[in-house]
C-alpha cells in the first residue's frame, strides 16, 4: 500500500496544516491543490487524519487514522457520493450534515474530491457555509485545478499547493509496490511528477517499445530521411506522440547530465547506458535538442497534429547534431 502521508510530509503544503493544527488555528475551509486526479482523495484524507489523530498528526494506527484509512470515519464525509462529479446534492447533503454534531471526535470534517467539477450552482450553494460554517466544522476541497472554482469560493478558502513530486519521492514511495526497479524509472521518468501516472505508465506495455524507439533514434537516426522511418515506427506500434516525446527528452536530459560529470543526476543509468557514445551528441546538440522536443510537447497542448509534431522533433534533433558539430 502506498504511503500518502510519507509521500507529502515534507512538502509546504502539509506543513503548512499541521502547523494550523498544533497552533489551534485551523481554518473553517482549505483548498488543496495538486494534479493526480486519480489519488487526490488520499491527499485529502492525510489532511483529515491531521484533524482528527489523536496524536496531533497522522500515526496511522489509531482508530481515527485507522476508519479514515478505509473511508469508515463517521465524523468524516468525502463527496461526491456517487458520481465522478461534485452535484449540487452533494452540497446539500453536506450543508445538512455539517449542523451534526460529531460522534466520535471534537471535529467533522468533510472532504470535497475533484472540486473543480462543482457546477456554478454547487458552488453558490456551497458559499454560505463558507462565509458562515457552523462550530467545529473543517471543509477540505481537493481540486487538480483551481480555475474552474469561482473567485468567490476562492477568497473564502485557505489555498495549499502540493507540487508535483521528484523522482526520488516517487520511486521510494512506490518501489515496494512496484518492484521492478528499472521499469518503476521508465515510469515515473516518462510522467508528470505524480503518483497516478507513475502507476499508469509502469502497467503500460507499450513503455519499453517507446524506450526502445528513442534508444534507436539517439543511436542510428543519422539522416532526415530516418525522420519518417521512426514517425512511422512510432505510430505502427500505436505509442502516444506524448510520450514519446516524453522518453525522448528525459534521455536526451540524462545524457547531458553526464556529459557536464553529473552522473548523480541521473534519472535512468540503464537506459543512458544504452545511448553512451551515440555520435554528434555535444553539449550544443543535446541543449538544441532537448529544446526542440519541449518546443513540440507544447504544440501538442494546442493540439498539434502529432505525427507532423513529433518529425519536427526529430528534424530538430538532427539539426541540432549539424549546427554544434565539431
Amino acid at each position: 500500500m502506498i504511503d500518502f502521508t510519507a509521500l507529502i510530509k515534507d512538502t509546504t503544503a502539509f506543513n503548512v496544516f499541521l502547523k494550523d493544527k498544533r497552533a489551534e488555528k485551523l481554518s473553517h475551509a482549505y483548498l488543496i491543490v495538486h494534479p493526480d486526479s486519480d489519488n487526490l482523495i488520499e491527499y485529502l484524507k492525510t489532511f483529515s487524519k491531521v484533524v482528527l489523530c489523536k496524536s496531533g498528526e497522522p500515526c496511522s494506527d489509531c482508530r481515527s487514522c485507522r476508519l479514515i484509512e478505509k473511508g469508515l470515519h463517521p465524523d468524516v464525509k468525502a463527496y461526491p457520493v456517487e458520481k465522478d462529479a461534485v452535484l449540487t446534492e452533494d452540497i446539500e447533503n453536506l450543508i445538512s450534515e455539517s449542523y451534526l454534531k460529531p460522534l466520535e471526535s471534537s471535529r467533522k470534517v468533510f472532504l470535497i474530491n475533484k472540486a473543480e467539477t462543482m457546477t456554478a450552482a454547487a458552488q453558490n450553494k456551497l458559499l454560505k457555509t463558507l462565509e458562515e460554517p457552523p462550530k467545529n466544522v473543517v471543509i477540505i476541497l481537493g481540486a487538480t485545478a483551481e480555475y474552474p472554482l469561482l473567485a468567490t469560493v476562492k477568497s473564502r478558502v485557505k489555498k495549499l499547493v502540493i507540487p508535483e513530486f521528484t523522482d526520488g519521492a516517487l520511486y521510494n514511495a512506490l518501489i515496494k509496490d512496484l518492484p521492478d526497479g528499472e521499469r518503476l524509472k521508465n515510469a515515473i521518468a516518462c510522467g508528470d511528477g505524480t503518483v497516478g501516472k507513475a502507476v499508469k505508465n509502469y502497467g503500460d506495455k507499450k513503455l519499453t517499445d517507446v524506450v526502445d524507439i528513442a534508444v534507436s533514434v539517439i543511436n542510428e537516426m543519422t539522416a532526415s530521411k530516418h525522420v519518417l522511418k521512426y514517425s512511422r515506427m512510432i505510430t505502427e506500434k500505436k505509442c502516444s506522440a506524448k510520450e514519446f516525446l516524453a522518453v525522448l527528452k528525459s534521455i536526451l536530459r540524462d545524457m547531458l547530465v553526464e556529459l557536464e560529470g553529473k552522473k548523480e543526476l541521473i534519472k535512468n543509468p540503464a537506459v543512458t547506458g544504452r545511448v553512451r557514445g551515440a555520435q554528434g551528441f555535444n553539449e550544443g546538440a543535446l541543449i538544441y535538442a532537448i529544446n526542440g522536443v519541449s518546443n513540440a510537447e507544447q504544440r501538442l497542448k494546442y493540439n498539434a497534429a502529432e505525427e507532423s509534431t513529433v518529425e519536427r522533433a526529430l528534424f530538430d534533433l538532427l539539426e541540432g547534431k549539424y549546427k554544434w558539430r565539431k
